[in-house]
């Protein structure tokens, strides 16, 4: 049959609209054969473990160790306010815990007044155990740990213990807690982090 509209086609065999043409199956197969035996693998490239160098990773974790130290002296002291610098002072931060969620530097702020800080009440001396930092790139950093509520009057009898997670951003040249989830650890834990 001829095709009035392309000359060019008339006198070759005609090709069914599913149809793909021979000398094309042959050379995609071909492509296919040679890039099997050449060994030719797409890999996917690993991923460093931490973000930032390991220079910038060691600075973040000594200052990130340094502030939660100073934290627990704060607490120690009896300085609710200098305990709480370390957070970000924002309705964004936000606290997790076993009681839910709770929004803004005031409310984290108040939770602490009517849990630990109530007057009258002896309130535990505190401290941070197996911290262990991960940057997240250059402004922020994952902070994983033990705390350790105990009373220095009993021989340093453990009274509660529990695990922590941190969010922290770095905001005008100091580390901030933007996200707090501690959750108090069940009876089967050891208190004494065994």
């Amino acid at each position: 049959m001829m095709n009035p509209l392309n000359p060019a086609l008339n006198g070759r065999h005609r090709l069914g609209p599913k149809r793909i043409p021979d000398h094309r199956l042959h050379s995609f197969f071909w492509l296919l054969l040679l890039t099997a035996a050449s060994g030719c693998g797409f890999e996917r490239p690993e991923p460093a473990d931490t973000p930032g160098s390991d220079e910038a990773s060691g600075e973040a974790t000594s200052e990130i160790e340094e502030m939660l130290q100073a934290s627990a002296a704060s607490w120690n002291g009896g300085d609710l306010d200098g305990f709480l610098d370390d957070y970000w002072r924002s309705e964004g931060l936000t606290f997790s815990g076993g009681t839910g969620i709770t929004r803004g530097w005031e409310d984290v702020r108040t939770r602490y007044l009517t849990t630990y800080w109530v007057p009258g009440n002896s309130r535990d001396s505190l401290r941070f155990e197996d911290i262990e930092v991960t940057e997240l790139g250059s402004e922020h950093a994952l902070a994983l740990g033990r705390y350790v509520l105990y009373r220095p009057d009993e021989g340093g009898r453990v009274s509660s213990t529990g695990f922590f997670s941190l969010v922290l951003r770095k905001l005008e040249g100091r580390w901030k807690i933007v996200h707090d989830h501690s959750s108090a650890a069940t009876g089967r834990e050891d208190p004494q982090g065994g």
